[in-house]
């Protein structure tokens, strides 16, 4: 095992809009041997998500930001490679927020052990059984009260947490499904995966389309901004707006203002925001349901890797350019042999 450890960390904190090239800098570190009650796990795979650009700015938030000189928070999944904590041994498969660097070393009793099923992918335990999975499934049903025979529309759902709650809500009895994504191929996708109706946001008729859809009784958001707004005119009494991302504004230097908000009282509305972490007692709930699915042929979690911890910062700028299909992540584990296990 190699005495370095790589890192990504936060090098300084970016004005407001992009992350720029002087935001991260990589630097190796010493590899620390753990103590009592202690863990080493070697990262396998690191996870790529809009909610980073939030963290590393210096505002309020639902965690602390990032500091300066810190390596850059990110959930991650990994195997220990050496342990001095009785209920974890080499070789276990372990979740936690290991950030983007190759090693991490910490008390075991933080850390979440994983096991993967027969048949099953480990990759798996960072999407659809992940916080991914659960905030698809805690959204609708938790926040969003979800109902048969219900009208979801659902942006932002070629991404991560939307192709999951798209399936969802196209599995629920009698629902139709509204898709909002940024390009044909996204939309092709988004058919395949039983979508209703689909529409590309950057289509000049986007408005008229979106209009002709007709009313909403669920609006899974994951964008915010100007298709928020005109979501909020387009709400069936009583319905519900699950507001679960705005990545339209994380880079913007002025985000897009809401002008329909009045909506929420003329249609006795609800729209409330959440942090998944804080519904961790329906994680088992959720996990066994999206299981059922999977096992009925009516879900299927697609990722888009990206190889090496020097491809983290360059696939956190490519997700707000729109180019990542499913939950994105970035593996440390060696492409090639990656690859031949798959064959």
């Amino acid at each position: 095992m190699s005495q370095q450890n790589k890192q990504v960390v936060l090098n300084e904190r970016p004005a407001r809009g992009p992350i720029t090239d002087t935001t991260f800098r990589t630097q190796q570190g010493e590899i620390r041997q753990p103590g009592e009650g202690e863990v080493l796990v070697k990262v396998e795979y690191v996870s790529i998500d809009p909610t980073m650009r939030g963290w590393v700015d210096d505002v309020r938030s639902y965690l602390p930001p990032v500091q300066i000189g810190a390596v850059m928070r990110a959930g991650a999944l990994g195997r220990v490679v050496k342990s001095n904590y009785e209920n974890l041994k080499e070789g276990d498969l372990v979740q936690h927020i290991f950030g983007w660097q190759e090693y991490w070393t910490g008390p075991g009793k933080d850390i979440q052990k994983r096991v993967t099923p027969e048949g099953g992918r480990d990759i798996d335990h960072m999407g659809l059984y992940g916080l991914t999975g659960m905030t698809a499934y805690v959204g609708l049903f938790e926040i969003g009260q979800l109902k048969d025979g219900d009208h979801v529309v659902i942006s932002g759902a070629a991404g991560a947490v939307g192709q999951i709650a798209t399936q969802i809500a196209v599995a629920h009895p009698k629902c139709t499904v509204t898709a909002i994504a940024g390009s044909q191929e996204k939309l092709d996708y988004l058919k395949k995966l039983g979508a209703h109706n689909v529409l590309n946001y950057k289509d000049s008729d986007f408005k008229k389309k979106f209009k002709a859809v007709g009313h909403i009784d669920v609006y899974f958001d994951n964008v915010g901004g100007e298709i928020l707004d005109l979501a909020l005119a387009q709400l069936n009494p009583y319905a519900r707006i699950i507001a679960c991302g705005a990545i339209s504004a994380y880079n913007a230097e002025k985000p897009a203002p809401i002008y329909n908000y009045f909506s929420l009282i003329s249609m006795k509305s609800t729209m409330r925001g959440f942090i998944v972490m804080d519904h961790a007692n329906k994680f088992a709930e959720g996990s066994k349901y999206l299981a059922g699915l999977v096992k009925e042929g009516k879900m299927k979690a697609d990722y888009h890797v990206t190889y090496g911890l020097d491809s983290c910062v360059g696939t956190l700028r490519d997700m707000f350019e729109g180019k990542n299909f499913g939950k994105t992540l970035v593996s440390l584990k060696d492409q090639k042999e990656e690859e031949k296990s798959k064959l």
